[in-house]
């Protein structure tokens, strides 16, 4: 049975290794203690026929209809996954009303910062050995490159701005929702006895619109 549950999980894996920023495998197995702790066996074969592009449930319904009773239980299923940050999911207008659409997260930004309000010692000690052993070269040197430097044959002159007052408060005003969250990495640092020493307020991270 544990054997069949790892397989599940092994899967997932390869399956989230696949996104752009991907979920590579460790010798030590600590990204498999990491997947136990975002989804259920049952969530887990979901997750694995999952897309990093949004889909209704409709959709997501046509490759996994022989694991759940109806798409009415999927889609608990989804909402469920979606409330403890294990997925993603996007609200889409039309006439019709308001669609649903889920679809994969990364595990950073995305699945680790979702875990605010439910992180342990454990959840972040693994983070952090995963983060050493694999994540961190992941996110430098990712199969797709999501930002590409472009010959211009021409000298540019570095600049390192910082957003002005007037920037940063017209995307906060261009946006539906916004929340404010604890900063994860400062939670965690608490619970291991290494607290931040440049300030004690953690309620600091901004969280816009579908994620907010």
């Amino acid at each position: 049975m544990i054997e069949k549950e790892d397989n599940i999980y092994r899967k997932l894996q390869q399956q989230l290794d696949t996104l752009p920023i991907g979920f590579p495998a460790t010798k030590s197995g600590v990204e498999i203690r990491l997947l136990k702790f975002f989804f259920t066996p049952e969530e887990a074969e979901i997750a694995i026929n999952m897309r990093l592009i949004p889909e209704p449930v409709k959709k997501v319904y046509r490759r996994v209809k022989k694991k759940v009773k109806s798409i009415e239980e999927l889609e608990l299923i989804l909402d469920r996954m979606y409330h403890k940050g294990a997925i993603n999911l996007k609200r889409l207008m039309d006439e019709n009303g308001e669609e649903i659409r889920y679809h994969l997260a990364f595990l950073a930004v995305g699945m680790y910062e979702y875990q605010v309000k439910s992180i342990t010692k454990e959840f972040y000690e693994d983070i952090e050995q995963y983060f050493e052993e694999e994540y961190r070269d992941e996110i430098v040197s990712t199969k797709i490159n999501q930002l590409r430097t472009i010959p211009v044959e021409e000298s540019i002159t570095p600049e390192h701005n910082i957003a002005t007052y007037d920037e940063l408060r017209t995307i906060i005003e261009s946006v539906e929702k916004i929340a404010i969250m604890d900063c994860i990495c400062q939670k965690g640092k608490d619970l291991i006895g290494e607290s931040c020493k440049q300030t004690n307020m953690r309620e600091h991270c901004f969280v816009l619109n579908n994620s907010a």
